[in-house]
């Protein structure tokens, strides 16, 4: 497999301020993936118009895209991680003859040998979750069936003449109830998943696991509010301390702090503009968000603690804050727009938009 390298740019992009806000769509790609960059900067995986679907990797920053990798030969539907170095790797199926084979392949983004042939891994589970040392983890649950036990994949790192590789072990079930969130603890030296009762009526569990053998070493219980629609785990530290955030029906948002003796305390945290269809935890440093849809909207409420500090929603070729009360145009061709993913970078979230009328266009709003 051939190193990827830097590529003349032939991509229509721009970069405009509005509002405060720095907005960089681009023409001619559509979206798999996109990864927490170094800097202002992110890293976005996503197939180019006209080169016969192959994949390429872009890195912008607010002031628009700053390099373009060499298209890929080796794999598609490329999953950008964090490495294990705080680089990017990718995650992705190989081709072979053009064909998307199975097992997956994990590698770096950059540094593979000239002419290998891409690593073969078996099949694992599950959405990324971090490092611990030199393991990996990911974790994956059955959103279809409550009553399948939620997994585990740890992989190990190694070093070898080729550079380093990921040595798959057997995934691990955990006991039910279902995990539908997983962290690696604020110290590095735990995982902490939370499992939710299958009876909305029934109480959470934060299990704390140790990276060796998956055991889990400490459970607290979380009361759950009757009236909630879904619970995210935002942080975890080994003693069971978490904060944790509940989204009622009507889409209001508390906030939840654990104590290592399983003691509660609550505040409000602002709302969702409307009834929840889906909500997904965005973490980042000293700050966390709340991905959603609902009947009418597609956002992101980002907080710090308790504080609502925007909440970003969308309408025909506009995106807005409805807290800061910001609004970003975009161009009047480009439709609805939909939030496809929300990563973070040193200043805040860069959210990640896509245009219901073109599939093969690309916004990033640096907040």
């Amino acid at each position: 497999m051939r190193e990827l390298s830097p590529s003349p740019s032939r991509l229509v992009w721009r970069s405009d301020t509005a509002s405060g806000v720095r907005l960089v769509t681009v023409r001619d790609v559509k979206f798999r993936s996109a990864w927490r960059g170094e800097g202002d900067a992110v890293v976005v995986a996503a197939h180019r118009t006209g080169h016969g679907g192959a994949l390429f990797h872009l890195t912008v920053g607010p002031d628009g895209v700053e390099e373009v990798l060499a298209k890929d030969v080796s794999g598609a539907d490329a999953a950008l991680m964090t490495g294990p170095d705080g680089a990017p790797w990718v995650r992705m199926s190989v081709l072979e003859d053009g064909v998307d084979q199975a097992p997956d392949t994990v590698l770096p983004l950059r540094g593979r040998s000239d002419g290998e042939r891409p690593p073969r891994t078996s099949p694992f589970a599950g959405d990324f979750v971090g490092w611990i040392g030199d393991r990996a983890f990911w974790h994956l649950d059955d959103v279809f069936d409550e009553h399948k036990p939620s997994r585990i994949q740890a992989a190990d790192l190694g070093y070898g003449v080729k550079g380093p590789r990921l040595q798959f072990r057997r995934p691990v079930r955990l006991p039910l109830p279902q995990s539908h969130d997983a962290v690696v603890c604020a110290d590095g030296t735990r995982l902490a998943v939370l499992a939710l009762d299958a009876d909305p009526a029934g109480p959470a569990t934060l299990r704390i696991l140790a990276p060796e053998t998956l055991v889990i070493e400490r459970e607290l219980l979380v009361a759950r509010d009757p009236g909630e629609a879904f619970l995210t785990l935002a942080e975890a530290c080994r003693d069971g301390t978490a904060l944790l955030y509940s989204v009622a029906r009507d889409g209001r948002v508390t906030m939840i702090r654990l104590d290592s003796t399983g003691a509660q305390s609550a505040a409000p945290a602002g709302a969702l503009p409307g009834e929840p269809f889906s909500v997904w935890q965005v973490r980042g440093p000293a700050r966390h968000a709340l991905r959603f849809t609902t009947e009418h909207a597609n956002g992101l409420l980002t907080l710090r603690g308790a504080t609502p500090t925007a909440l970003w929603t969308g309408t025909p070729h506009r995106y807005h804050d409805t807290i800061g009360g910001r609004e970003v145009p975009l161009p009047a061709d480009w439709g609805r727009p939909l939030l496809s993913d929300v990563v973070t970078n040193s200043r805040g979230h860069v959210l990640v938009l896509t245009s219901e009328n073109d599939p093969h266009r690309l916004a990033l709003l640096f907040d």
